[in-house]
């Protein structure tokens, strides 16, 4: 079971989280890649953290480390963010790693 990270990490764009992990499998990605939409008082950060669910190790270091609660285990993902169950894992279907790697942070 993977984490999954849903709408609180729009417009945070705060990495504490992915430093803490010890796979990296968080990615940057533009929310408009993802379907979603910038918030509209932090048009500056476009981007949300997401998790790769095949890389996740459900270690679940990153869940304190989120400073606004947007990460949780899939089975604890809140009713009105289940979306972003596919969110997670929909974007990185067919994607290469070149493509991946593109995306991926590092601490």
């Amino acid at each position: 079971m993977a984490h999954i990270v849903f709408s609180p990490c729009i417009g945070t764009h705060d990495t504490a989280c992915m430093k803490v992990c010890p796979v990296n499998c968080f990615y940057d990605v533009p929310v408009t890649e993802l379907g979603l939409e910038a918030k509209a008082d932090k048009p500056d950060l476009p981007n949300m953290l997401i998790i790769n669910p095949d890389e996740c190790i459900d270690c679940g270091l990153c869940v304190p480390e989120c400073p606004v609660s947007a990460i949780t285990p899939l089975d604890d993902v809140p009713d009105g963010e289940k979306q972003y169950i596919d969110i997670n894992k929909n974007w990185f279907a067919g994607k290469s790693t070149e493509d991946l790697d593109k995306y991926r942070i590092t601490p």
